[in-house]
């Protein structure tokens, strides 16, 4: 059973991709919001490769002027953020119009680096991973809001990240960290399908994509449109990694119709 999302408890998913239509978003935000807790928003258009993503960060949170611009400062400034509040409230970073992010060569690395954030906050971790009990427990969660482009096309990306964990529910993409060893790690990483979708490789490269299908389905708990979908994604990374010598599309070939 996979748990809820949440903005305001300090527990996974990490990162939650939905719609702005998903009545989810609105209402968690308004309990965040009454809980004293603060919402920033951010333009998912503006972060078109790593650098305009640092920048982005860096202005709408005010990090500090020692801000690396790189993506281990960006988990440094999210876990030790002193904004508005001066790093006590919880927060939920919501990334408005995110769609292009889809495209970039970066999705994978920087959905794990905002679990890894969310999840030092949310732990009372230090930099090391390990508690600190002089820091304060905030709750931080990271929404990315899609305009035109199901949660779902995100699957395959956004599990290449490393220590990810992802599901499907309710029409969501969910992210978690698969690390549950950790101090103060994530138990709730267990049912989730962690790293890479390799798992159904072999039947795609065989072109048995209703058996591939058949294990996104029972992996991911998705519905068969969304293990379509992700079919689709996960064959054309195939083709771009492994181009079939006699260039035929059979190993890869077409996804079955529902």
């Amino acid at each position: 059973m996979l748990p809820e999302p949440t903005l305001t408890d300090r527990r996974s998913p990490w990162v939650v991709f939905t719609s702005p239509a998903d009545p989810w978003p609105a209402s968690e935000t308004t309990a965040l919001v009454r809980r004293n807790g603060l919402v920033l928003r951010l333009d998912g258009r503006e972060m078109h490769d790593d650098a305009s993503v640092f920048r982005t960060f860096a202005r709408e949170l005010s990090f500090p002027g020692y801000f690396g611009h790189n993506w281990d400062a960006l988990v440094d400034c999210l876990h030790d953020w002193h904004g508005p509040g001066h790093g006590d409230q919880d927060l939920a970073i919501l990334i408005e119009h995110a769609d292009d992010l889809l495209a970039s060569e970066f999705l994978g690395l920087f959905v794990s680096v905002l679990a890894q954030a969310a999840w030092n906050s949310n732990l009372r971790l230090d930099g090391d991973g390990e508690p600190d009990e002089w820091r304060q427990r905030t709750a931080q969660h990271f929404v990315l809001l899609l305009d035109r482009t199901a949660p779902v096309a995100f699957t395959e990306k956004a599990a290449r990240g490393t220590d990810v964990a992802v599901a499907l529910s309710d029409g969501r993409l969910l992210v978690t960290l698969t690390d549950a060893d950790r101090p103060g790690g994530d138990p709730a990483s267990a049912p989730w399908t962690a790293g890479p979708l390799s798992f159904a490789d072999e039947e795609i490269l065989a072109g048995r994509n209703v058996h591939a299908v058949g294990l996104f389905r029972e992996l991911l708990g998705c519905t068969i449109h969304e293990a379509l979908d992700i079919l689709r994604s996960r064959s054309d990374h195939l083709r771009r990694e492994r181009p079939d010598p006699k260039g035929s599309a059979g190993s890869a070939g077409p996804a079955p119709q529902s």
